[in-house]
C-alpha cells in the first residue's frame, strides 16, 4: 500500500482512500465527492515523493496554505466518475481466513457424516 497524506489534517496515513487515524476525514465514504477523493490520491506516493509528502502534511497541519495542480485535479476527478472505489474492510486479513478455515471444515463434517449416514443405513 501506498503513503498518502490526510487532506484533512496533513497526518501520514497508508492509501488515499483510508480513512484517516488523526481526524477521522474518510475519502472513500459515500463515494461522491470526487474532488476530495482526487485531492487524497494527488497527496500520495503515486505522485509525490516522501520528502514533498512530508511537507504537505506539515503544511496541512500548520495551516499554511497547498496548491494543488488544478489542471491534474481536474484530470483525476475525471477518472474517479468512471471507476469504483475499492472496498476497504477495516478486519484483519486472519479474520477472513479464520471464517473460510471454519467455513471449509464444517463443509467437510456435514459430507463425513453424510457418508456415515449413508452407510449406516445400508
Amino acid at each position: 500500500m501506498s503513503v498518502a497524506v490526510c487532506v484533512g489534517c496533513g497526518e501520514t496515513k497508508e492509501g488515499a482512500f483510508e480513512p484517516c487515524d488523526g481526524c477521522g476525514l474518510d475519502p472513500a465514504r459515500g463515494g461522491t465527492d470526487r474532488m476530495l477523493q482526487a485531492r487524497s490520491l494527488l497527496l500520495s506516493e503515486r505522485f509525490f515523493g516522501e520528502e514533498s509528502l512530508k511537507e504537505l502534511g506539515r503544511k496541512i497541519r500548520t495551516g499554511e496554505p497547498v496548491s494543488y495542480d488544478t489542471g491534474r485535479l481536474s484530470q483525476l476527478v475525471e477518472e474517479l466518475k468512471t471507476q469504483k472505489l475499492p472496498v476497504i474492510s477495516r478486519s484483519t486479513p486472519g479474520c477472513s481466513i479464520v471464517t473460510w478455515s471454519v467455513l471449509g471444515m464444517l463443509v467437510v463434517l456435514a459430507a463425513g457424516l453424510a457418508y456415515l449416514y449413508g452407510s449406516w443405513r445400508h
